[in-house]
């Protein structure tokens, strides 16, 4: 270690997870042009797994903008014990990057690493950061992974609640979980919606060109985008379906663009049996603006279950800061009552035909109006924007928790 720290973060994904990406290293890499000199710990699972040598590069390039990288192997099994033994290394890290590093405040993102840093602060004294995410414990039992009163589930629960109540500083995603958690925490709760980097995610005319010519867009045809995996919390036959009532209705020749990480296949066979014109790609962050550029607008069906009023879809952010209107399912968070307010989307009434074709003709209405693709990218600056709204909100809170960064204080 070369220099000294100010904070030890972590999460429990990969350096290179799009996660870590969007969210986690855009938000260190800002506050470290401030002067806050960061210890970053990850848990590296194998599909995001670097050799060696890129490792290194990887330390070297990070340290140069002051984050000191500490890398983890995921555990996978066996379930429960395996998560377990990664809170407690987590733990030994974060503590030692406050004992050797002169760490003061401990930052967790998510219901994992903020177990972490209670385990830490066994160990060690500083601050504590709950940036809260989602209840994890909820979601897993919504997905069916856990029963409802299960022993994980209970204990899981537990140390979230916990985390609220000790917590010196608590964020979380949406306005409607604040109101959940505001009387378990000591103070204020911060919302902190996933960010959007409307720098990198904007409209480009040429892509757009480009990109539809490669899908074979007639003229006055339309794209309808989605982007993420099938099944879990994306309802991809429902989106399939809502696709198909689109096409049906006849006011346009709309057909289907994917962007997902899983095998084509699974999108693919249901486009054909519904007779929906589908092309499915894989897509990396670079080259995300550019395809979704070629979109007319974008779709977002998530499963709605309690856990889910927590939580800030990432693609939301990013199909409006390239100009898309979403057409969206109920309880998404803040961003179902947002789409409707501000006349950026649709959110459907239903998941069944009434409902896919009400939603349909509002879509066709919504799209007739000058300016909606402005509209969009506004909304996405003012309610999500990375430099605009998260990492302002970041500052203060940093300011509010340790003062000013150690590197500053050492060259007064």
């Amino acid at each position: 270690m070369t220099f000294a720290l100010d904070a030890a973060y972590a999460v429990y994904w990969s350096l290179r997870d799009p996660l870590a990406q969007s969210q986690s290293l855009p938000v260190l890499t800002g506050l470290a042009r401030d002067g806050w000199r960061f210890g970053l710990v990850t848990f590296e699972q194998p599909q995001w797994k670097l050799a060696p040598e890129a490792v290194r590069a990887e330390r070297e390039r990070l340290a140069a903008v002051g984050i000191d990288w500490r890398p983890h192997d995921y555990t996978k099994r066996p379930p429960v014990l395996s998560t377990a033994w990664d809170v407690w290394q987590g733990a030994s890290t974060l503590a030692a990057l406050v004992r050797e590093g002169g760490a003061r405040l401990l930052h967790g993102r998510g219901s994992i690493p903020c177990a972490m840093a209670q385990a830490a602060l066994l160990r060690c004294r500083a601050r504590f950061f709950a940036d809260a995410d989602g209840p994890l414990s909820e979601e897993y039992v919504d997905a069916g992974i856990w029963g409802a009163g299960s022993l994980p589930h209970r204990v899981a629960g537990h140390v979230e609640e916990r985390a609220l109540r000790i917590a010196d500083k608590v964020a979380v995603l949406t306005e409607v979980r604040r109101g959940e958690v505001a009387q378990l925490a000591r103070g204020l709760v911060a919302v902190l919606p996933c960010g959007v980097d409307t720098a990198h995610f904007r409209p480009d005319p040429a892509a757009r060109a480009a990109r539809r010519a490669e899908l074979g867009v007639p003229e006055g045809g339309r794209v309808l985008v989605y982007v993420g995996k099938a099944g879990g919390w994306y309802l991809s036959e429902e989106i399939l379906d809502f696709a198909r009532e689109l096409r049906d209705a006849g006011a346009h020749d709309w057909r289907l663009l994917v962007l997902t990480p899983d095998p084509p296949e699974r999108f693919e066979a249901g486009a054909r049996e519904r007779g929906v014109p589908a092309t499915v790609r894989r897509a990396t962050r670079d080259e995300m603006p550019g395809w979704l550029s070629a979109g007319d607008a974008a779709v977002s069906f998530r499963k709605a279950t309690p856990s889910q009023r927590a939580s800030s879809p990432i693609k939301n952010g990013e199909y409006l800061a390239c100009g898309l209107p979403v057409i969206s399912t109920p309880g998404a968070g803040d961003y179902s009552a947002l789409i409707a307010r501000e006349r950026v989307g649709v959110v459907v009434a239903g998941l069944d035909g009434p409902g896919y074709r009400s939603a349909a003709a509002e879509l066709e209405r919504l799209l007739a109006q000058p300016g909606l693709a402005a509209r969009c990218r506004e909304v996405a600056r003012a309610h999500a924007g990375l430099e605009e709204v998260v990492l302002p909100r970041y500052r203060e809170i940093y300011a509010e928790l340790l003062g000013a960064p150690a590197s500053s204080s050492k060259e007064q």
